[in-house]
């Protein structure tokens, strides 16, 4: 499977022989559905000779002699001959499309590098980077930092001054590599420091050439210091300049002569984060690079199946790329490695499902009447879709009688028999069809999503045709080199491949067409994917992206994007946006993430050879929708709580959303298992189930800052929406009952739509109470929302009861912080408590006849010290207790009475005891250190001793169980990549 389009014992030679009786001839008339499988007639026997079918290619296409099937080896040709083996078997007309891809760089040894006039520096003392445009330069040198012009943190090494012709010296990295206090990060990379964003800004500056150097601090020692390799994977788009590293002590040299020292110059920008840009007096440099593209011809594999009938003229593909990443490479997980690749899973696994799914089809028998099955296996898809993109455009059926497109990749690791076709709503009749196909074999479907995505099936969606791609979901393995044929399941291979054939045999015979459905949301390997806000909707044609020069080829655009609301089509070529002329899809993507949402910019296309200016009203790519599979309702029918019980959906469900963290958890976390990180980056938590168990509602707060926002995820597919309206600030999301569509949260946007700001810390560590926050409800992602029982002042932390709808939440609308609740309507409002002190984090037990909460219970002087504090909106959170009582407010009892910040509680599956946060570890060993440590506890519902569930470093807290009580998501630090990273992670609980 393509990973990214970055800018992305050998059991026999014999054939696949099939037999047993066909599937029942098809009627025409819909057949039951899944739920009905049982009824249904039994799906033929397969043989023994058949059942190693799967087993059998999938391990000889992952066997150490197709040396990973690496672009331009004897293996990828070597598989090659395989398909066309096995396909000749099975009575398919065979035939093999021939097309050129790169396959690497190398230097012609004509590159030269030096002082203007001068002695050449020695090759062994710097190297172009593949990406660098050929051509000679000359200029005057100018140092200019880092090189890096990033406009929201006020930093620009470029500005100012004239750099026309110049030839370019900066830094690689950014400043203040190692300071967690930097403007940048400190603790990793930021898009800042991207090399080719560097040249995309010097080039746009005018530059004549870039040189970069690593500079002397945090580097290794003049000794050690390697350049990197001149290689590239994939098609390379040029910088539009020539682009080189030269070694520190070449670096050096060129400085010192203007008077310049670099280490002091470092030292001044990580020490001050200003710029310095600095002409270096008398120093002309000139160069050339010559630089020289590796191609090599690869092949697609055709098989055909001959129509009959009134179908004849129609075509069916299935498909699957047999090409992988050889011994490595840029592409791997482990990029250091040298060792083969075999690539089981992705994607001799598709490649054998596809042919022994089609041998199944064949076996079939004649019909009256049936569309032409063409079986492809396509190569280099994983530099970008070449493959399949070169069959779209030179189409040995024709692409406008073509009704659907079926591709396997990575379906070998089938688990609990669910296997997920994705890109379904791009017709609505897939769902049927699958669904009956997936009977007989009783597989569990995971459906939905738009036809984009980052395999072939993308070609063939973006000319109109419906699509799908079947995939048995990602691992550890992937793009490594233990991607292995003992790792796959062979069963579930043979599963896939029964399936297959059975969906085949459906689209060829069946007398009605899929109806193609264009996606409204953004693709998710559009140009623009991977801005930080700002979002155009336009959808490159990846089969262009060997082209180095000549603007961006589209393949389409998103359905109500800003792209087409400006006319722009697919076809047409972006050439320039917003006045900088655009060469490749890096020039794009970084055109766009210098722009934010609502920004009007000027794009030039060229159609049919005629230059258009049009006028775009960029979006926000946080807001926009993408397609994905649905949540689930849960198993047995439309009840949200599977029956009536109240803990929700009671089926064996396991999130697949997220990045497997079970390293992350300590020994002593024996409650916690199957950790899974679902966030990454800046500050994410107070994550809260939907009624069904399927999604989380979160609150985030991105690296770059800003005010916090309420973000819903699928935890099935990873899907991530901002659900909030971005005005003010937002807090305390949380589900509606009984389906959750609907959603709420508190808000300040209605009080001003400004980030409010922090709150006054002179006085210690206070929470602010925005007398702005009202409660706001909406029904879906981005709708306007409404107030629901507005007051002045402070009214937040609302949680709903999962059996009524009824909700509890914090109020001053009494004069102080009281818990108060009411029906979802907003009927039956009463006051639960009345004591001095603050009242927050309520939830309802599951069944919801109690209530826990979190509480402060000053007196005297420190009574005094809280209302002081409330007059200002502010809270001092440093003693919480916690307390349950019943849902009317009788009976209370307090919890723990450990003089520590107690937050966060909710009760246990089985009601027995409350989880929750606190300090109180810290407190009890006379807070050691400047930040206390925030771990998990228990506590019955009796009182009594805390038991501790975390162990990890820093802050683990807002712990939630699902509906069915069999998993636990909670916030935490474990992991983070930079100090202060909270992310949200979920665990199965072990009672």
């Amino acid at each position: 499977m393509l990973r990214s389009l970055a800018l992305l014992p050998l059991l026999t030679a014999s054939t696949c022989v099939f037999y047993g009786e066909p599937p029942p001839e098809h009627s025409g008339s819909a057949e039951p559905s899944h739920a009905d499988a049982s009824e249904q007639p039994e799906t033929p026997p397969i043989s023994a000779v058949e059942d190693l079918c799967f087993d059998r290619i999938a391990t000889e296409l992952s066997s150490d002699a197709m040396e990973g099937r690496g672009l331009g080896t004897a293996g990828l040709e070597a598989a090659a001959d395989v398909i066309e083996r096995e396909l000749t078997a099975l009575g398919l007309e065979v035939t093999r499309q021939p097309f050129e891809v790169q396959t690497g760089v190398k230097d012609t040894g004509a590159s030269a590098l030096g002082p203007a006039g001068g002695d050449p520096i020695a090759a062994d003392d710097w190297t172009p980077f593949a990406f660098s445009t050929t051509g000679s330069f000359e200029g005057d040198l100018v140092f200019v930092g880092y090189g890096i012009t990033a406009p929201p943190l006020e930093y620009d090494d470029l500005g100012g001054v004239d750099l026309t012709g110049k030839v370019l010296i900066a830094m690689r990295f950014e400043p203040g590599e190692n300071d967690e206090a930097s403007p940048f990060d400190g603790r990793r990379p930021t898009r800042w420091s991207d090399i080719r964003y560097k040249a995309f800004k010097a080039r746009e500056a005018g530059a004549a050439a870039l040189i970069l150097v690593e500079g002397p601090e945090g580097a290794d020692d003049d000794e050690a210091e390697r350049l990197p390799n001149l290689e590239a994977v994939g098609p390379t788009s040029t910088a539009g300049l020539p682009v080189m590293q030269v070694r520190r002590s070449v670096a050096s040299q060129m400085l010192a002569a203007g008077g310049l020292d670099l280490a002091a110059l470092q030292a001044s920008i990580d020490s001050t984060y200003q710029p310095v840009t600095q002409a270096v007096t008398g120093v002309r440099v000139a160069g050339t690079v010559d630089l020289q593209i590796e191609r090599a011809t690869v092949s697609n594999v055709l098989g055909v199946l001959p129509g009959v009938g009134d179908l004849a003229d129609e075509t069916v593909v299935v498909g699957a790329h047999y090409d992988h990443l050889g011994r490595g490479g840029r592409g791997s997980m482990e990029p250091g490695s040298d060792a083969v690749h075999n690539g089981a899973d992705d994607n001799a696994s598709g490649v054998a499902a596809m042919i022994c799914g089609a041998g199944r089809m064949t076996a079939t028998g004649a019909t009256p009447s049936r569309r032409t099955l063409l079986v492809a296996a396509f190569a280099a898809e994983e530099h970008g879709l070449l493959g399949s993109g070169h069959y779209v455009d030179h189409p040995t059926r024709p692409l406008e009688g073509t009704t659907a497109m079926v591709n396997l990749d990575m379906v070998g690791r089938l688990r609990d028999r669910k296997l997920s076709a994705l890109g379904s709503d791009s017709a609505p009749e897939w769902e049927e069809a699958l669904r009956r196909a997936a009977a007989y074999q009783d597989l569990d479907l995971v459906l939905g999503g738009d036809g984009y995505g980052p395999s072939d099936q993308m070609s063939f969606y973006s000319r109109g045709i419906p699509v799908v791609h079947l995939f048995t979901g990602a691992h550890s393995d992937y793009h490594a080199p233990s991607d292995d044929a003992e790792t796959l399941n062979m069963e579930g291979g043979r599963v896939v491949s029964a399936f297959l054939g059975r969906l085949l045999w459906e689209l060829t015979a069946d007398s009605e067409k899929l109806t193609y459905v264009k996606a409204e949301g953004a693709p998710t390997m559009g140009a623009d994917s991977r801005t930080s806000s700002a979002w155009l909707g336009s959808i490159p044609d990846y089969t262009a992206m060997g082209q180095e020069t000549g603007g961006v080829l589209l393949s389409g655009v998103s359905g109500g994007g800003p792209a087409e609301a400006a006319g722009i089509q697919g076809g047409d070529r972006i050439v320039a946006f917003g006045g900088i002329a655009i060469e490749n899809l890096y020039d794009l993507t970084f055109a766009l993430r210098d722009h934010n949402p609502g920004d009007v910019v000027e794009i030039v296309v060229l159609r049919d050879g005629v230059e258009l200016r049009l006028a775009a009203t960029l979006g926000d790519g946080c807001k926009r929708t993408r397609g994905g599979p649905s949540p689930h309702a849960p198993h047995g029918g439309g009840d949200p709580h599977g029956g009536g019980d109240p803990h929700g959906a009671t089926d064996d469900w396991t999130p697949r959303a997220g990045e497997e963290a079970s390293h992350l958890l300590l020994p002593e976390e024996v409650h916690l298992a199957d950790l899974r990180k679902l966030t990454s980056g800046g500050e994410n938590a107070e994550a809260y189930f939907s009624p069904d168990g399927r999604r989380l509602i979160f609150q985030r707060t991105p690296p770059e800052g800003g005010c916090d926002q309420q973000y819903v995820i699928d935890l099935e597919t990873g899907e991530t929406v901002l659900v909030s309206d971005k005005l003010g600030r937002t807090t305390c999301g949380y589900f509606d009952y009984p389906d959750g569509e609907s959603m709420y949260y508190a808000g300040t946007g209605f009080d001003n739509g400004a980030c409010p700001p922090e709150p006054d810390r002179s006085q210690g560590y206070v929470w602010p109470l925005y007398d702005g926050y009202d409660i706001l409800e909406i029904e879906t992602a981005g709708d306007k929302p409404s107030f629901w029982l507005p007051a002045p002042g402070y009214d937040a932390e609302a949680t709903s009861c999962f059996t009524d709808g009824r909700r509890v939440f914090t109020s001053v609308r009494s004069g102080d912080l009281e818990l108060w609740a009411a029906d979802r309507d907003g009927s039956n409002l009463v006051q639960l408590t009345d004591t001095p002190g603050y009242d927050g984090g309520a939830f309802f037990t599951p069944d919801c006849s109690e209530i826990v909460w979190r509480a402060s219970r000053p007196e005297g002087e420190a009574l005094a010290d809280y209302q002081r504090l409330l007059e200002q909106d502010l809270v001092r959170p440093s003693r919480l207790e916690l307390f349950i009582m019943n849902a009317d407010g009788s009976d209370v009892r307090q919890l723990t009475d450990n003089g520590a910040a107690n937050f966060g509680p909710y009760p246990l599956p089985d009601a027995s005891a409350v989880i929750f946060s606190s300090n109180l570890g810290w407190v009890a060993a006379g807070r050691p250190g400047r930040v206390p440590e925030f771990d998990l506890y228990t506590v019955s519902r009796d009182g009594g001793e805390p038991q501790q569930v975390t162990f990890s470093e820093g802050f683990d807290g807002f712990p939630m169980f699902s509906p069915d009580g069999k998993w636990l998501v909670f916030g935490s630090n474990r992991g983070g990549e930079e100090a202060g990273e909270t992310n949200v992670f979920i665990a199965r609980w072990i009672p």
